[in-house]
């Protein structure tokens, strides 16, 4: 999940899109075969055990693990993508990173994955220099969570390595095999993907204390919710681990376990390789051209890839420093992981950057060799030359064969709850706003977290609002467009808030004592005073969006509030 398709963050992983096809220098050995994948091995540290698994699955999905409540590990690796993320093929706009330049709209643009807006301890948003109130991007395209368990290192760039350390001590937990416990700890408190400004591996120990588990989730899977039972975090931790402390290091553990049963390796070009002829004619075609072109010097092997790092021209080479980033090494710069290609055809967008969007584009790049050159571009980066119907033939190849239909599914291993984000429940713009008699534009109001009843808030911010002006937020039943006055005209009473100098604003809607409100459809907008004398005419009015109050259940021991 961290730096940028949700591991366990922006929740990163291994990317699920397609990098290089780079060849070892010449002279070196020969590329494996590609074969058949089998389990990958747990750390003897970390034995998989049942319930492990399921608390691990448990934390992955749970977007109360981020204080905004909606950003799970999940979020950005969803298995029917592949393991990656989904939503920057869907809304380009909404998981865009300017890039290094800084500059959106230009030739260096990202799409990685929305993760969080920049927001502090309370929770109250605050202005960052690039997104403003908006979710921030990560600078990568999210990597695959799927078959992750296999790869000595992690992330783009490798910086999760094999040994875990305690977050709480410093001691030595595993010594060996904990990329996937290391990368688990990553996102949780970036505060880009998942965290406030500043977070810690300690918030996110109290948060998952403080919640009940999976409380905004939806269709959870039925195994899950036996195990879940009623209980609460420390209930579930204790059968885990044998007591009920929560620990960052346990939160890697569960999640690595989970994550190492996340394997696609129920596809057809399996069961082809273990003796039962399951591809077409075209297919096998394709797979002729993969090996006559090269594609097996990088993507060999059981996970058709090398596990390791080239730059391959896609992008310049101080696009990103990639590897170098990670080993100060100059021949590492610009490098990125070659990711594997399992699942592939459901995993686009492609690439670090994720500029292509279909594995047509890819093989097209490939075929005409480096879009850009240093001097560590990968020596066999070279134009190939391939006929129309070679292209087709390996495209044909990289699709169906790969891809493990219960990922694509998401089913077996790969079955999932419901996100909060991806319900009806999330709110909703429903109208424009109004510029006032002393602005150009009309406000912009952010509302996208869960409005929980049970004497919890619900964040709302406004940007681009008159500075130094007093702003009111008003919900009834209906869109309270039209009023005269802010004033005594809320169902949640008056709860007003101060622009700051640059025109943001942000406050916790209290939502307490409400109860005959849940479910049903509220709507809320912000008048920003301006010249109040004029009556409705002299507010600014922020769009209306439409909300639900949901009845979130809290742990036995935070039923009477948080204070």
């Amino acid at each position: 999940m961290s730096g940028s398709k949700h591991a366990v963050a922006l929740m990163g992983l291994l990317l699920s899109g397609l990098v290089a096809a780079q060849a070892p220098p010449p002279g070196g050995p020969p590329p494996p075969p590609n074969t058949a994948l089998g389990e990958p091995q747990a750390p003897s540290e970390n034995p998989l055990t049942e319930a492990k698994i399921r608390l691990g699955g448990i934390l992955f999905w749970d977007e109360q693990i981020s204080l905004t409540q909606t950003v799970a590990c999940g979020t950005c690796h969803r298995a029917f993508s592949g393991g990656g993320d989904p939503r920057p093929i869907v809304d380009a706009d909404g998981n865009r990173n300017p890039g290094a330049d800084g500059v959106f709209a230009t030739a260096d643009d990202v799409l990685g994955s929305a993760g969080v807006p920049a927001h502090e301890a309370q929770g109250l948003y605050l202005q960052d220099p690039t997104f403003g109130t908006a979710n921030q991007v990560g600078g990568r395209n999210s990597p695959s969570a799927v078959n992750a368990g296999f790869t000595e290192t992690l992330f783009w760039d490798g910086r999760a390595g094999s040994t875990l350390l305690d977050p709480n001590g410093g001691a030595t937990l595993i010594a060996d095999g904990a990329a996937l416990e290391n990368q688990a700890l990553g996102p949780i408190v970036n505060s880009a993907e998942m965290a406030r400004l500043g977070g810690t591996l300690a918030d996110i120990e109290a948060r998952i204390a403080a919640v009940t588990p999976l409380a905004l989730a939806t269709d959870v899977p039925a195994d899950w919710q036996s195990f879940i039972a009623g209980r609460d975090y420390a209930a579930l931790f204790n059968e885990a681990f044998g007591s009920s402390d929560i620990t960052a290091a346990r939160f890697a553990m569960a999640v690595a376990s989970y994550e190492r049963t996340l394997n696609a390796n129920q596809t057809p070009f399996d069961a082809e390789a273990s003796g039962t002829p399951s591809l077409t004619t075209q297919e096998r075609a394709g797979r002729q051209v993969f090996d006559q072109a090269g594609c097996r010097r990088c993507h060999g092997g059981a996970l058709f890839s090398d596990d390791n790092f080239h730059y391959i021209g896609v992008r310049a080479q101080n696009a990103d420093p990639g590897r170098f980033a990670v080993t100060g090494n100059n021949a590492h710069r610009g490098a990125m992981r070659t990711p594997g290609l399992r699942n592939v055809e459901l995993s686009a967008p492609y690439m670090a950057d994720g500029r292509f969007a279909t594995l047509e584009e890819v093989v097209e790049f490939y075929d005409r060799g480096a879009d850009f050159t240093a001097p560590n571009l990968a020596p066999q980066i070279d134009p190939l030359n391939l006929s129309t119907q070679q292209k087709a033939n390996l495209v044909a190849f990289l699709k169906r064969p790969l891809t493990d239909p219960r990922s694509a599914a998401e089913s077996g291993p790969f079955a999932r709850p419901t996100l909060f984000t991806e319900s009806t429940n999330v709110p909703v713009e429903v109208a424009p706003g109004q510029a006032g008699p002393l602005s150009a534009l009309a406000p912009t109001l952010r509302a996208q977290e869960p409005a929980i009843a049970s004497g919890r808030e619900f964040t709302i911010a406004l940007e681009g609002a008159r500075p130094g002006a007093t702003a009111w937020a008003v919900v009834d039943s209906s869109d309270p467009s039209s009023l005269v006055a802010p004033e005594g005209n809320s169902l949640f009473g008056d709860q007003t808030f101060s622009i700051d100098s640059n025109g943001i604003g942000s406050i916790n809607l209290a939502l307490g004592g409400h109860q005959n409100q849940l479910g049903i459809d509220l709507y809320l907008r912000v008048y920003v005073e301006e010249q109040p004398e004029l009556g409705n005419a002299g507010y600014a009015l922020s769009p209306a969006v439409r909300f639900r109050l949901l009845d979130v259940p809290l742990p036995p021991v935070f039923r009477g509030g948080f204070e």
